[in-house]
């Protein structure tokens, strides 16, 4: 099933769907550092939190300071717990440099289950927990599966990468995107994998993720449904920004924002920006950090004053200013928030013919796409751009990108927490429906 239809109301419907005492895991959750998968379970959390009794379920490490095992309170008055995490450090984008042996090892631990499925199940039990609803959960396998499947508790996954096929995530090497997993992969995945799906609801980002999982064999015999990234409420944009129709800037800007990755294409969005040979004048800012070395290594080639390094800002810095953002990922990604909030703000995205990308920029016209293994087909897109020029672009916005105006990009909009509540509470209807087919066959 692909959730795609429509909402008017625009939240959960707290009037249709008996309340659940659901428990969200995360491995990582604030106040650790957060990537996309983290946000939207943060963000679920507090909405869901409005018509049920949620809880987190997380990962802590004795000794941590930002997230040792026990019970916390986050900001939004969501009880956290967390579970002990039986190896050397926390998952997360923050891990500590270590060698390759150590790497190796940590890598073998969690691969062996470095979470404990009797501490899970003995901490559902006492929440009294009716659903789990797990996001970035790979990390903490088979322990979900083994205790939501000896209690007999449904489970729902939402899944944001391909961890569950790859341990870096990503499914990419620096000699480019893996079509299958390797042989290590398939060594270190195959207890986190070991469920075939019975009982499972499983939420994709994005339809090329639900195939990617199922050309490989993941969760073949779960419940499927595609929710694209539309999680975001109004109140957390920058309203002003919301559907801007105008340009900003003195001159073509484009913007890049998130990690400085290799997977990410921020060297081939440097490298096509210093290639671009029309009169156009233009300017490139880039908003995200990463490793220290790679940081040095994309400044020293973008040694160019039209090239600016914001570092970490909030991502409407660039959004307030940039006549295009690009999205220049190489790896195969499912589905950057960015796209969806680039159109909610009014801006056009340039992005890769990968993953996810082209069902939101091509699918639903919001921007234009292009190959990256191309070598000069992202200068190419840019060039185009500045061909139109800046006062044109936004002229002929709705002409090139039809469609941003009126793009469902805010959860009130798209009706994202009515079809997620949907979602869930028909996986707890079919739990129980099952269970009382067993009960009966019993007797």
């Amino acid at each position: 099933m692909v959730a795609t239809d429509s909402a008017e109301r625009e939240t959960c419907d707290g009037d249709n769907a008996k309340p659940m005492k659901i428990c969200i895991v995360a491995q990582t959750f604030a106040p650790q550092e957060e990537g996309g998968a983290e946000i939207v379970a943060r963000m679920c959390a507090a909405e869901l939190s409005r018509f049920h009794d949620v809880i987190i379920l997380s990962l802590g490490l004795e000794g941590d300071e930002i997230a040792p095992p026990g019970e916390t309170v986050n900001s939004d008055g969501i009880r956290v717990l967390r579970v002990n995490w039986h190896n050397s450090y926390l998952p997360g984008p923050r891990k500590p440099a270590v060698g390759k042996l150590a790497k190796f090892v940590w890598h073998l631990r969690s691969a062996l289950g470095a979470t404990s499925a009797e501490e899970v199940k003995a901490l559902l039990l006492r929440e009294k927990v009716d659903l789990v609803y797990a996001h970035n959960s790979a990390r903490m396998q088979p322990a979900i599966f083994e205790a939501t499947s000896a209690l007999k508790i449904p489970l729902c996954l939402h899944l944001h990468d391909y961890a569950f096929l790859c341990p870096k995530s990503s499914m990419f090497r620096s000699s480019g995107n893996c079509e299958k997993p390797c042989v290590e992969c398939r060594i270190l995945t195959a207890r986190i994998k070991s469920s075939q799906g019975e009982g499972v609801t499983a939420i994709s980002v994005s339809d090329a993720l639900r195939q990617r999982f199922l050309k490989n064999g993941v969760f073949p015999k779960a419940d499927w449904h595609v929710l694209l990234n539309a999680n975001r409420s109004e109140a957390l944009f920058n309203a002003p920004l919301i559907g801007r129709r105008e340009g900003r800037s003195e001159i073509f800007t484009f913007g890049y924002l998130g990690a400085l990755a290799e997977e990410k294409g921020i060297e081939d969005l440097i490298r096509s920006f210093l290639k671009l040979s029309s009169d156009e004048p233009r300017t490139l800012l880039i908003a995200g950090r990463g490793r220290e070395d790679y940081e040095r290594h994309l400044k020293s080639l973008a040694a160019d004053a039209s090239i600016r390094f914001l570092g970490f800002v909030a991502p409407e810095e660039i959004y307030k200013v940039a006549d295009a953002v690009v999205v220049p990922s190489r790896w195969h990604e499912p589905q950057s928030l960015i796209l969806m909030e680039a159109a909610t703000y009014g801006v056009p995205v340039i992005g890769t013919e990968r993953g996810g990308t082209p069902e939101i920029l091509r699918d639903l016209g919001t921007g234009w796409c292009y190959d990256p293994d191309k070598e000069t087909a992202l200068a190419s897109v840019m060039e185009r751009a500045l061909a139109i020029g800046r006062e044109n672009w936004w002229k002929q916005r709705d002409t090139h990108f039809p469609g941003i105006e009126g793009f469902e990009g805010t959860s009130e909009v798209s009706g994202y927490y009515n079809k997620l509540n949907d979602i869930l509470s028909a996986a707890k209807m079919r739990s129980a429906a099952g269970q009382a087919n067993v009960d009966l066959h019993r007797k």
